[in-house]
């Protein structure tokens, strides 16, 4: 039959990923206590199984799956691979969460689960349509993960989260309908074959618009973007891990493939997205200088990041697109490793101002240092991954256009903002001490995860050809 042909070759992770959360879900019914590691062993072995599969789907050449609307190819793949990574992660640094509420860690897995799940989707739609549904199902996991903590603060976070994303995702529908109107599909493949021989309209250039708004909500960029700091102070550390990566990263291979299939036909809207990557990069670096919490200064980071990711896709060459796969996978390790430690630090200190990080060099040495490498990394420097990520990026912006070379020098600047904003906490990690620290309660988890991330950011940063070859190779397959 043509759907178990399908399944195989395109839906086969999402098939194991759906039977996993039907799993938990199950288990939930009759497990009530003790029971969060069990938890996080099924979801942990329903990952493995699920990358194992990525291994048995078509990717060369591509496969339309279900009538057209379902693509797999290697750029699919990539991202695929990308998520299962977060995902990892996103279970061995959520044990402190689901521990203090064991009652409800089948939910809290089979929720991030579903967010996985609906990343994957999103990564290979083809149409709006089976986008559209992708993104809900994906924001309506990061809702209840947000107020999975206890406290208000989180419950408020949830709430203001899915007002603003109910906002975005009417302008998304509105300019879905528009482009309906006017081409009589929602299929990207074709929507682009239609104008590929003909000549666009003010109405496409509103609904595109309507469209690429929307989207920037996803990421994080203006004008959606004031309901990160809400969020990610109101979250427990480990969700605030979670949203930086596994949203931002499925909605970004959707924009590369809405970017290449629709705007790549409009270069005002090209310019229209690098304007608007710009004014994020500096929005988050004049942002972050002034704030004095931990997890609002990381929220104003992952603003920045966002931006410099979207510049890349705006110039929408093989070679900036290429520039922007290679920064998301650096931003993965870096962005989780400042997390984690933050994860190990407050579970001992339950605080999250910068000052309280005061000397803690003296005490533990090789957890900061670890810390400092992603810092580093995030500040763009060498010999860190990120320093590689910024200067690949700008050195797609040289080879573009003359505009996009004007707004690149206003990204060096920002970067250069961006500098003060983490050496701000890596002056702290080594003054001197104003009072005892200590961390007893790391977890063998976290610790390692830690030390991993800042290990894997100081290898792309020193040998970064071989995953450069990757990301171009990918860029050029979709």
């Amino acid at each position: 039959m043509e759907i178990i042909k399908d399944i195989q070759n395109a839906f086969l992770p999402e098939l194991i990923i759906v039977i996993f959360i039907v799993l938990n879900i199950i288990l939930s019914l009759f497990i009530r206590k003790n029971a969060y590691k069990t938890a996080k062993i099924i979801t942990s072995t329903g990952l493995v199984f699920a990358c194992i599969a990525m291994f048995f789907v078509q990717l060369i050449p591509e496969y339309y799956a279900f009538n057209g609307v379902y693509l797999s190819n290697i750029f699919t793949c990539t991202f695929k691979i990308m998520l299962l990574i977060c995902a990892f992660f996103a279970v061995f640094i959520s044990g402190n969460l689901t521990g203090l509420r064991k009652q409800k860690s089948f939910e809290f897995f089979s929720l991030l689960l579903s967010g996985i799940l609906s990343g994957f989707s999103l990564v290979s739609s083809n149409d709006f349509i089976t986008a559209f549904i992708s993104i809900e199902i994906l924001s309506i996991s990061c809702y209840f993960l947000t107020g999975f903590n206890t406290n208000r603060k989180s419950k408020e976070a949830a709430l203001k989260y899915l007002i603003t994303g109910a906002a975005s995702s009417a302008v998304f529908l509105l300019g879905v309908s528009y482009l309906y109107g006017i081409t009589g599909s929602i299929s990207l493949s074709e929507i682009s074959n239609i104008y590929a021989n003909s000549t666009i309209n003010p109405l496409f250039f509103i609904a595109c618009l309507l469209i690429l708004l929307s989207l920037m909500f996803k990421i994080g960029c203006i004008p959606f973007n004031n309901w990160i700091i809400d969020v990610y102070e109101g979250a427990a550390y480990n969700i605030c891990a979670y949203l930086s990566l596994i949203p931002k990263i499925s909605a970004f291979a959707f924009i590369i493939n809405v970017f290449i299939c629709i705007f790549s036909f409009s270069p005002v809207l090209k310019i229209i997205s690098a304007i608007i990557a710009l004014y994020t990069i500096i929005y988050g670096a004049l942002g972050a200088i002034k704030q004095s919490n931990i997890k609002r200064l990381y929220a104003y980071s992952s603003i920045i990041h966002s931006g410099f990711i979207l510049f890349g896709i705006s110039i929408l060459t093989v070679y900036s697109v290429s520039a922007s796969i290679f920064y998301i996978f650096t931003y993965i390790f870096m962005n989780i490793g400042i997390w984690t430690a933050s994860i190990i630090y407050n579970r001992d200190y339950k605080t999250d101002e910068i000052g309280d990080y005061k000397g803690l060099f003296s005490k533990r040495p090789y957890f900061t240092t670890a810390l400092t490498i992603c810092l580093i990394s995030l500040a763009g420097l060498p010999p860190a991954s990120g320093f590689f990520a910024k200067i690949y990026l700008f050195s797609s912006a040289f080879r573009s256009d003359f505009i996009f070379m004007t707004l690149m020098f206003a990204a060096m600047l920002a970067t250069v903002v961006s500098i003060f904003v983490y050496f701000k906490i890596i002056k702290v990690l080594y003054e001197k001490p104003s009072n005892e620290i200590t961390i007893t309660k790391q977890g063998i988890f976290p610790g390692i995860i830690l030390y991993v991330c800042a290990l894997i950011t100081l290898l792309i940063g020193i040998y970064p050809n071989i995953l450069i070859k990757i990301c171009q190779i990918v860029s050029y397959y979709i």
